[in-house]
């Protein structure tokens, strides 16, 4: 009985008894984890950097651009009281 139990556990249909992590494969899991997800910050961070200077640099060249006169409205003339 204890023979059919193990082959059960080797061949296809394995249980996640059968498959336990050590403690260091759970520890390098998280650390893999965690610099994928730091990688993901730093490119998102890198992206809103790049984003922030774009809109910088677009309020700089409004604020230093020659303005443009406004235009003038016409002034009506006042009909003349009698």
């Amino acid at each position: 009985m204890g023979r059919a139990a193990g082959t059960r556990a080797e061949g296809t249909d394995r249980g996640s008894i059968a498959l336990r992590r050590t403690t260091s494969e759970y520890r390098a899991a998280a650390e893999e984890r965690a610099a994928r997800v730091r990688e993901e910050i730093e490119a998102a961070l890198a992206q809103a950097r790049g984003t922030r200077e774009a809109i910088e640099a677009r309020i700089a060249e409004q604020l230093h651009a020659p303005r443009t006169p406004a235009k003038t409205r016409a002034t009506r003339k006042r009909a003349s009281r009698k």
